[in-house]
């Protein structure tokens, strides 16, 4: 996480536009483009990142070495999977219970797909908006909040849930708003990319393999 800061009124009305036009903007311009253009999301998704990286690049106060650091806080890594392995049960459970035609379906019926996606989730889906949503929110925004950190981390977790409104389920909303949230304040407690990046990517396999896929995925038919 970057030191806090204090920014001059016009300085957070700018910051505040920009943040605007990325993070509501950008979501309904790729809804927009799968929609009426037929792009693949995960194209889309791929796309932003050579942008994202040329955005650090050019700040110079960005901290690379301090954002992908190796080494994690003692205590991390547990704590991911512990959360982890609740949740899954507890997903899995729900899923069984409410969808039960639904439950490992994509396993059962196509395992190739699905075993394309448990490789390529993490990689063309979880690692742009990890950089978009929590390392370059973090280190461009954060200031927008003052010392008020836990605003600071809903606010994040409602933008990330906005982006997924394009999928136009509750579930979809519901669960990325939870997930924003734990995966902000993960950010604010690792001051690392990589633990995000490995907990958003172990939820995102979790759904497409226990049944709920189809609450994530965006095709041109709407």
């Amino acid at each position: 996480m970057e030191p806090r800061q204090t920014f001059p009124p016009q300085l957070r009305f700018r910051l505040a536009g920009e943040a605007a036009l990325i993070y509501l903007g950008a979501p309904l311009a790729i809804h927009w483009m799968v929609i009426n253009w037929h792009m693949p999301l995960l194209v889309l998704l791929t796309a932003t990142l050579p942008p994202i990286l040329l955005m650090l690049a050019a700040d110079h106060s960005f901290r690379w070495k301090e954002t992908f650091r190796r080494h994690w806080r003692r205590g991390i890594l547990p704590q991911i999977l512990i959360l982890f392995l609740v949740a899954a049960a507890s997903l899995t459970a729900a899923t069984a219970w409410l969808l039960p035609t639904e439950l490992f379906g994509l396993p059962r019926f196509r395992p190739q797909l699905w075993l394309l996606i448990v490789v390529l989730y993490p990689l063309l889906s979880a690692l742009p908006q990890e950089l978009i949503y929590r390392v370059w929110f973090f280190h461009r925004y954060r200031g927008l909040f003052g010392h008020h950190e836990k605003l600071a981390i809903a606010a994040n977790a409602a933008l990330f849930a906005f982006a997924h409104i394009i999928f136009g389920s509750a579930i979809s909303v519901g669960g990325t708003l939870l997930l924003g949230a734990v995966l902000a304040w993960r950010y604010a407690q690792a001051r690392s990319f990589w633990p995000v990046w490995l907990e958003h990517a172990l939820y995102g396999d979790l759904v497409f393999t226990i049944g709920l896929g189809r609450y994530f995925y965006l095709s041109a038919g709407g």
